[in-house]
């Protein structure tokens, strides 16, 4: 990469910063809201001196989000009560930072348009709720991590996911020719990104599940090479996926239902939510922190239809998967989904 094109790259990037920053200056400016008192300002947790052995060595907290609270735990001393605004300041850049990774990704794997696509994810009035609310840390926080995993992951020669269309057509070579110490070190950094995102959040456990489907979609098949290189991946997710498992229903959760329908209406309902996230996502409109509640009547076929019609997107994209474009999309809804 010649020198022009590397201040051209710095320069966009700086873009995506710059942008960000502005769009978020009410939310820079604005206090605490709703449950920030519970998750900050009167979390007793976060005042303790020994904080950060009971975010990581014990049951106390509510949810096992080690990470995202011993940062808070710092936080706390440095802004305190007085200066919301630096909590917010660092979620705003967080979310920079996740765009910028997001264009590298995207870059990365010969998408048209990245640079693009990354602005409206920082832009995007659906990203508004998780960026501009304080307790929302542990989105902005994983979201970084768990984007930095891909990038090191899709890197690393070691996994098989060969690049198509890359920006610097000899990297692929360079990168195998560097020997096996760079593609062990690419690939250590990306389950170690992977790991802090899940001690930030588990809800990034479905990401190895992604890396296969960008390998089946870049190669138009799965190795077994594919599942020993993702296995490790899938052995933190399950383990950290019990450990929150085990924090809902004794920590959180409790005695209390959270919904008590019965199978076939969650199953109907998966499939309304599903179309009814696309739908915010293409038509950001009435946004909400919580939607009204979903009432499925189980005798009603009406129901079924959304679920139908997705399971007809997927047989028809498979059906046509030899087209580039068909077989693109398709893994862009699985990992939607």
């Amino acid at each position: 990469m010649s020198a022009l094109e590397k201040h051209r790259q710095l320069l966009l990037a700086l873009c995506l910063l710059l942008v960000t920053l502005l769009l978020y200056i009410p939310a820079i400016r604005s206090g605490f809201i709703w449950d920030d008192d519970k998750f900050l300002t009167d979390n007793p947790h976060i005042h303790a001196a020994d904080g950060l052995k009971l975010f990581w060595f014990s049951a106390e907290p509510p949810d096992y989000f080690p990470l995202t609270s011993s940062m808070l735990w710092f936080e706390w001393r440095i802004f305190g009560l007085e200066t919301p605004w630096g909590y917010h300041l660092i979620n705003v850049l967080l979310h920079a930072c996740s765009s910028i990774v997001l264009w590298r990704i995207l870059r990365h794997l010969a998408i048209p348009g990245a640079w693009l696509a990354a602005l409206i994810f920082a832009i995007h009035p659906v990203n508004v709720e998780s960026v501009a609310w304080i307790t929302e840390r542990k989105n902005t926080l994983p979201m970084v991590f768990a984007l930095a995993s891909t990038l090191f992951y899709l890197k690393c020669p070691l996994t098989g996911v060969l690049l198509s269309g890359n920006e610097d057509p000899d990297y692929a070579l360079r990168i195998t020719n560097s020997g096996s110490a760079t593609g062990r070190a690419l690939y250590t950094l990306s389950l170690l990104f992977f790991l802090m995102a899940l001690l930030s959040k588990t809800s990034v456990v479905m990401l190895p599940l992604a890396f296969l489907i960008l390998a089946w979609w870049k190669t138009d098949r799965v190795t077994k090479r594919d599942l020993l290189r993702t296995a490790p991946f899938f052995a933190l997710s399950l383990i950290l996926a019990l450990v929150t498992i085990w924090y809902q229903y004794n920590r959180a959760i409790g005695d209390t239902v959270v919904r008590d329908d019965p199978f076939l209406s969650r199953l109907a309902i998966s499939g309304w939510a599903t179309w009814f996230y696309l739908y915010k996502a293409l038509l950001p409109f009435d946004l909400r922190f919580v939607y009204p509640r979903w009432e499925a009547d189980v005798s009603n076929p009406i129901i079924y239809v959304p679920l139908l019609l997705l399971l007809l997107g997927f047989i028809g994209l498979w059906i046509i998967r030899s087209k580039r474009c068909a077989r693109a999309t398709l893994a862009a809804l699985l990992i939607y989904v």
